[in-house]
């Protein structure tokens, strides 16, 4: 099989994943003194990118069915993966966070801290579980609309939203890399109080402390994926986009009053979002 052959059998979202897993597996060879175990993103990058291929080249009939959903489905899983590897990549380039200029911006912009003040001002316990419950709908928002299409057998619009979505989030790993900012999860002490006695208060809280990784928080990918899904929604799934924008909203929103991140970052993820959602149609086009 010639080259040309591979490069025309590569999806759209194929080209994003290997351009990614190419830059940070470049950035860790030039950055290699400050990345402990270096060789092993390398090596791991190598045998993702081969794995990646090997996939893309086999004829989808000589797949077996859960090889053929992999090969569907393993960009989307990228999201969970590459999120849960970035911490010690944003230390690579920059033995820092950038929070005391972010912090300045938010000072200026604001007067104050949004994430600070918003749950002061408005210490409601049922507006914090609503808050909190649209912070948690980042993670069915990630999957819902592709699942709802990908079951409707709409491939094509599958394929889209999902090339949508992980070019969103990894042009948010890579400003990662350059500006790491750890953001008032792990700047600013944790709502206290009645507030803090939420159930799904606690369940957030909870699932932050086992999976959240620091130096991700300018801009905010979770504002970034949630605004452009719901923008996808709206175009491809009307049913789908009324259940989703209230949560999309609360989701901004919420980022922000449960001390996630700071308000600049959320205003970033969300125009980060609809300039890749502009952009994103002629892209996919182009690397078809």
């Amino acid at each position: 099989m010639h080259v040309s052959d591979i490069i025309n059998v590569l999806r759209p979202s194929d080209w994003i994943t290997v351009i990614y897993l190419v830059i940070t597996g470049v950035l860790a060879c030039i950055f290699h003194k400050n990345l402990r175990w270096w060789g092993l993103y390398v090596v791991c990058r190598i045998g993702a990118i081969c794995g990646l291929l090997w996939l893309a080249i086999s004829p989808e009939e000589s797949l077996l069915l859960p090889l053929q959903v992999l090969r569907d489905w393993y960009p989307i899983a990228t999201i969970l993966i590459f999120y849960l590897e970035i911490p010690p990549l944003v230390q690579m380039m920059q033995q820092r966070y950038f929070d005391d200029p972010v912090i300045e911006w938010e000072d200026r912009l604001f007067n104050g801290q949004p994430s600070i003040y918003l749950s002061a001002r408005f210490p409601s316990k049922w507006l914090s579980e609503l808050l909190h419950l649209c912070y948690f709908s980042y993670y069915p928002i990630v999957f819902g609309l592709v699942t709802v299409l990908y079951l409707q057998g709409r491939h094509e619009a599958f394929h889209e939203v999902v090339f949508g979505e992980i070019l969103t989030f990894n042009l948010c790993l890579i400003w990662y890399i350059f500006m790491p900012v750890m953001g008032p999860y792990y700047k600013f002490e944790k709502i206290r109080g009645p507030l803090a006695e939420g159930h799904v208060f606690k369940l957030v809280h909870m699932i932050l402390s086992m999976a959240s990784s620091k130096g991700t928080a300018f801009p905010s990918s979770h504002c970034a994926i949630g605004v452009i899904v719901v923008l996808y929604a709206a175009r491809y799934d009307p049913v789908t986009f009324a259940i989703m924008c209230p949560f999309g909203v609360g989701l901004v929103i919420g980022t922000v009053y449960a001390r996630m991140h700071y308000a600049v970052d959320a205003i970033l993820g969300t125009v980060l979002a609809v300039v890749v959602f502009g952009a994103a149609p002629h892209l996919y086009r182009l690397l078809l």
